[in-house]
């Protein structure tokens, strides 16, 4: 019974979290976020303590350097977001902190003077936004939308700690131990604490598992319907598509690509009204913000646009739905070209079935259309990190089945048949829906226009089915891979 205690209250949560957050100045909670979001946590330290936000009255959410935190843990965890500057015309520049705690982004107040730092934000606007300024050791100097760095006021202040974007020097290097900032990982990357478990029972030989790009961030594409789309209707729409296309059959797993994370628990709930128990878990696109002087990279989370509801949408990246119950995941940031989409990969194994499922969405290159033409791109162009991506996934299947698991995995890999031999460590010791028998052609019916860019593989041997279905909602039809 925890689970659908877990998921009504999760949905009383999200009214109740809508009417606190439209009665300003009370910052509530926001449970939208769902708790299986698999993006990097991260504290912040200043002269040795852990910033923590300070819940006080009327949702007052100050940030302060906390002697007293030893650890980092709820009110000291941030993840980090970017999101697109139209004057520079890109992602990747400025940085924004959202509270663990609060689910809210931090802002720096508009007084010049006042300038303090609270969980506030309920978009990423130019005051949720900071740069990253390399400095010594590692650390980081915080500059604000008013030019100012941020401070944490450690002094004889009757509000001591309190952190202050009041800070004006046009040499960053000078700044001093209260300006300096470190970034301290909390925590494995999308990944499930301990060591994988071994499964606790065979694989079974049927199988159903689904791919889908559901192009649910802001692509203007006229076939892509959820553009801008709520979290609940990107849940509805989908959920009521998948239906309809897998008809009296239930999906073991379904990868999803392009999609927000706050549309994973909503998600949830409409699959569970026909397809049983399943847990979506999400894990985010990144960019890379910054690099400290220590060599370590700093990325953040790409933010999808603001919905047409004007609210934000949380993380843009893909989701992987799995049966509910003791689940083993494992979140991987894929070898990306620089200065593009880090792009994401995220695997579970359910040791009560045996299975093991890896999804990923991998960086597009140039391809050939219907007509024959090639068709550049810009995130991949010498096709060099697609194979890169590729053999990564085939290191995490071979893990999982070395472990004794059944593995399926793919998702959107970006890459044509005709270009095929760019995912040729996929195939070796596996069979891909579009294929027949093992060893056969890697062929299969177009997913995307006139391509096939979308793919699910599995063990080789069982009866193989593979249908694409054109759910109306995407640029990309899904991809139903039935195993018996």
């Amino acid at each position: 019974m925890l689970k659908p205690i877990r998921l009504a209250l999760a949905a009383l949560l999200t009214a109740v979290s809508a009417v606190a957050l439209a009665a300003p100045p009370a910052v509530a909670a926001d449970p939208t976020v769902p708790p299986s979001s698999a993006g990097q946590r991260w504290a912040l330290k200043v002269s040795g303590h852990y910033v923590t936000v300070s819940a006080g009255p009327n949702g007052d959410t100050k940030l302060r350097a906390n002697p007293e935190a030893t650890a980092a843990k709820g009110w000291e965890l941030f993840t980090l977001h970017t999101d697109y500057l139209a004057d520079v015309k890109k992602y990747g520049t400025t940085v924004s902190f959202r509270s663990e705690a609060t689910g809210n982004y931090v802002t720096a107040e508009g007084d010049a003077d006042a300038s303090l730092l609270r969980t506030r934000g309920t978009t990423t606007g130019s005051w949720e936004r900071f740069r990253l300024k390399p400095l010594a050791g590692g650390a980081f100097g915080l500059l604000a939308h008013n030019g100012r760095y941020v401070a944490a006021e450690l002094g004889t202040y009757p509000d001591r700690g309190l952190l202050r974007a009041r800070t004006s020097v046009s040499d960053p290097q000078a700044l001093g131990s209260w300006e300096r900032f470190t970034l301290e990982k909390v925590g494995t990357e999308g990944a499930s604490t301990g060591n994988m478990p071994a499964p606790t029972a065979q694989a079974p030989g049927a199988r159903d598992v689904v791919s889908w790009n559901v192009c649910a961030n802001n692509n203007p594409a006229p076939e892509c319907g959820l553009r801008y789309a709520t979290p609940a209707t990107v849940a509805g729409k989908v959920s009521t598509a998948l239906h309809a296309a897998m008809g009296t059959r239930r999906p073991d797993a379904i990868f999803f690509q392009e999609i927000c994370e706050k549309a994973a628990l909503p998600l949830e709930l409409e699959l569970e009204r026909w397809a049983g128990p399943l847990v979506v878990r999400f894990m985010p696109t990144y960019y890379s913000v910054a690099t400290a002087t220590d060599g370590t990279v700093v990325r953040a989370q790409k933010n999808c646009s603001d919905g047409t509801d004007k609210a934000d949408r949380g993380a843009f990246g893909i989701a992987l739905a799995v049966p509910d119950g003791n689940t083993w995941y494992q979140g991987t940031v894929l070898p990306s070209p620089a200065g593009t989409e880090q792009r994401p990969m995220l695997c579970a194994v359910v040791p009560a079935e045996g299975s093991a499922y890896c999804n990923a969405h991998f960086s597009s290159g140039p391809y050939r259309d219907t007509h024959g033409n090639l068709v550049g791109d810009d995130m991949d162009p010498d096709n060099q990190f697609r194979p890169k991506q590729a053999a990564k996934m085939g290191e995490n299947v071979d893990m999982f089945t070395a472990g004794g698991y059944a593995a399926y995995y793919g998702g959107d890999l970006n890459t044509t048949t005709q270009d095929v031999a760019h995912l040729s460590t996929l195939y070796t010791g596996h069979q891909e829906c579009g294929q027949p028998t093992p060893g056969a052609p890697p062929t299969g019916e177009a997913t995307d226009g006139g391509n096939k860019i979308d793919y699910v593989f599995g063990p080789q041997g069982p009866s193989y089915s593979c249908r694409v279905v054109d759910g109306g909602l995407s640029d990309h039809r899904m991809i139903h891979l039935t195993t018996s």
